[in-house]
């Protein structure tokens, strides 16, 4: 299912990356951010505090600004993903969550590969009773295929208009 679920997601204009470790996908995130001069990110509650990565980014800018509604990098992690469209799935708990998935120019999500799917019918039940939780304010169910991309009235197709222009995928143990 990993093999599918990467041919779909890069068939859908998606990176995806397999490191063999989780410090192998923070040398690669390292690298890559680097390399585009990037330094300001939206980090997902979920991750800020997990070791060893708040460890190793704690040096970028974590918070949205006010002023500032273009953010540079996000990270987050999914919940699952969809092998036969190569889609994320994220359980939201917040807003400040889909933030990170649609305010980043690139974005950075981790994905766990035990956690690929078939379909969305192998978790149906679990994304209805995420749904119909009372104990977080505004549950939600965000699925993600691939960068943001949209198409005007005379069919030109623009990328990252409405999300992330840049979907890296990292495949983790």
């Amino acid at each position: 299912m990993i093999e599918k679920f990467a041919e779909m997601a890069k068939a859908a204009g998606a990176e995806v990356e397999t490191p063999g470790n989780l410090a192998e996908a923070i040398s690669f995130i390292k690298k890559y951010l680097g390399k585009a001069g990037l330094d300001g990110a939206l980090i997902s509650p979920d991750l800020k505090n997990r070791n060893p990565f708040d460890r190793e980014f704690s040096g970028l800018e974590t918070k949205l600004c006010g002023c500032n509604l273009w953010v540079e990098a996000g990270f987050v992690a999914a919940d699952y993903g969809l092998a036969e469209t190569g889609t994320l799935v994220h359980l939201d708990r917040s807003d400040e969550e889909k933030n990170v998935w649609t305010l980043p120019e690139v974005c950075f999500c981790f994905l766990e590969r035990q956690k690929i799917v078939p379909s969305a019918e192998a978790i149906e039940s679990l994304i209805s009773a995420h749904l119909s939780r009372t104990d977080v304010s505004s549950p939600q169910v965000s699925f993600i295929t691939g960068p943001s991309r949209t198409a005007d009235i005379e069919c030109r197709l623009t990328i990252g208009v409405h999300g992330p222009s840049r979907l890296v995928i990292l495949i983790v143990p």
